[in-house]
């Protein structure tokens, strides 16, 4: 096979990986997450009142604009701030696109934390809380 075959079959196929890899950076992790007590098709509500709302974006990113009242813990901080999640009912985490928030939940539940809810984004979370709300 010639060299420019090659290096273009190389790069086809890089590009595969990359992309694939990409479209799948996503978390799997519904919108609401179910309470481990509630059956499966019972969808939980946020307690906007009393819950814990964690934005897991960059420092930068919380500065540009966050949910009222949440806490910035970076996601790759969330393991050394764990005390910060103690004796929470119920913690709220979110992000630009779903995928750290989802990583947050991961690493509170593989710590012992329950009633965690993977609110995606912060449009997302608004739009719950519209709704909630009945507006």
């Amino acid at each position: 096979m010639s060299f420019l075959k090659q290096l273009g079959l190389g790069t086809i196929m890089l590009g595969t990986i990359v992309f694939t890899s990409c479209s799948n950076s996503q978390t799997t992790d519904t919108p609401i997450a179910k309470n481990s007590t509630q059956s499966n098709s019972q969808k939980e509500t946020i307690n906007f009142e009393n819950a814990f709302i964690v934005d897991v974006r960059t420092p930068g990113e919380f500065a540009s604009g966050h949910f009222e009242g949440a806490v910035n813990i970076p996601v790759n901080e969330v393991e050394q701030n764990l005390s910060k999640f103690d004796g929470e009912e119920q913690i709220v985490v979110y992000c630009r696109s779903g995928a750290r928030s989802g990583n947050a939940k991961k690493i509170l539940e593989r710590n012992g934390y329950t009633n965690i809810i993977n609110a995606i984004n912060l449009s997302h979370l608004n739009k719950l809380k519209k709704e909630q709300d009945g507006k």
